[in-house]
């Protein structure tokens, strides 16, 4: 008998592993999270979108972003056109980068330091849900960086109907996410005169 405690130990373990793989992801919070696109607002699903974010930002211990008009502006910009001329890229086919649309918005000016990043999806369908959007960039190393890394403190969403493959496309959505943090100018400490 004492061969078989170590067999049932070990088994036992096994079990309790599948059972913690097979369980469930935690429902969201967030209203509107498995809600597909054409059924909520542009302001619903970039608040949805944003919400989704800083959940996946809470479960790592990462502070959340607060919304930036700037960076939407940014982001407004770019899914504009991607939708509109059909391209799904980070730098525009006349070359424009995202750090030059954010910087045309402003953002950067005055500041120290900066450091910003875009994370950009489209879905159709029942793939244009906030949920799933945001799983797919928590399914890819790059994307997931961006949208945890700790040191990001703002944030822009713009979320545009159809895709750049489809501009007529009533189920699909566009979506960019522009990332920012940046420090002030230098100020120098006020001297007392005696």
């Amino acid at each position: 008998m004492p061969r078989l405690r170590p067999f049932i130990g070990a088994a036992l373990v096994l079990i309790a592993s599948a059972l913690i793989v097979a369980a469930p992801a935690a429902a969201s919070s967030c209203v509107g999270a498995e809600t597909e696109a054409e059924a909520l607002s542009h302001p619903d699903l970039e608040a949805t979108v944003t919400c989704l974010i800083n959940e996946e930002r809470a479960k790592v211990g990462v502070r959340p972003v607060r919304g930036s008009a700037s960076l939407r502006q940014a982001a407004l910009g770019h899914t504009q056109a991607m939708v509109r001329d059909g391209f799904f890229e980070h730098t525009s086919p006349s070359g424009r980068t995202f750090i030059d649309r954010i910087s045309n918005t402003g953002y950067m000016r005055g500041a120290r330091r900066w450091l910003v990043g875009e994370n950009l999806v489209w879905g159709s369908g029942s793939q244009s849900s906030p949920q799933a959007m945001v799983e797919r960039w928590m399914g890819s190393p790059a994307h997931r960086a961006n949208l945890l890394r700790g040191r990001f403190r703002e944030l822009g969403v713009a979320a545009v109907r159809g895709t750049p493959f489809n501009a007529n496309d009533d189920t699909g959505v566009t979506v960019s996410s522009e990332y920012g943090f940046r420090t002030g100018k230098q100020v120098h400490p006020l001297r007392r005169h005696r």
